[in-house]
């Protein structure tokens, strides 16, 4: 057993309403001393804080809230559309146009078909837009016009935009397959609450 030294300071401490004699050197007095005046330095900064009214803390909810939606800048500026009118826009995705992609008879656009599933899908009204019944969409081009479309998902295979419309917004740009590619983004028009796309159109030059 340690021996005690003649310098040791005595003190009670109350265990379960039995008090007990303990001893402290003068060195783990003066830690003990430090350590409790911590303790009510902490314990006067919350009495401080709970008789204070303090507001609400602000949360900020930034445009981004899920992983796959960018924020409105990201889409290109489009006549007629500001950033306002977008609830949110999806991360787009640029493809190649086939001649599949431009055949009067087939009147659609192929869509990717993993980006869909993985970034425009979640983003879909559960209950009330159905892609596999088709959801009637406004797609815009980048000088603001409109064409109404329907986005579907197609002989259980693949995810279109068609509808005759899709053929009108071919001969308006002019496109040309392998030579076009278009960039496709998905929104929803604040306004309206509306489903809605919006395609760029660049040539590769060859």
């Amino acid at each position: 057993m340690k021996q005690r030294s003649s310098f040791d300071y005595k003190m009670k401490r109350k265990v379960d309403d039995v008090f007990y004699e303990m001893s402290f050197t003068p060195g783990e007095l003066e830690v003990a001393d430090i350590l409790l005046s911590m303790q009510k330095i902490e314990d006067e900064k919350r009495r401080t804080y709970n008789n204070i009214a303090h507001p609400a803390p602000q949360i900020n909810i930034p445009n981004v809230v899920m992983e796959n939606i960018y924020n409105p800048p990201d889409l290109p500026t489009i006549h007629g559309v500001t950033s306002n009118d977008i609830l949110f826009c999806c991360k787009p995705f640029e493809k190649k146009l086939y001649p599949t992609d431009l055949e009067p008879g087939q009147r659609r656009l192929l869509l990717n078909k993993n980006h869909v599933e993985t970034y425009f899908l979640p983003l879909l009204k559960k209950g009330e837009e159905d892609v596999r019944k088709g959801i009637n969409v406004v797609v815009y081009d980048m000088q603001g016009n409109t064409f109404n479309l329907v986005f579907k998902y197609w002989s259980e295979k693949v995810y279109v935009l068609t509808g005759g419309r899709w053929v009108d917004f071919s001969r308006t740009h002019r496109l040309k397959a392998i030579e076009n590619h278009v960039t496709v983004w998905m929104f929803r028009h604040s306004q309206t609450n509306d489903l809605c796309f919006a395609l760029s159109v660049r040539k590769v030059q060859t």
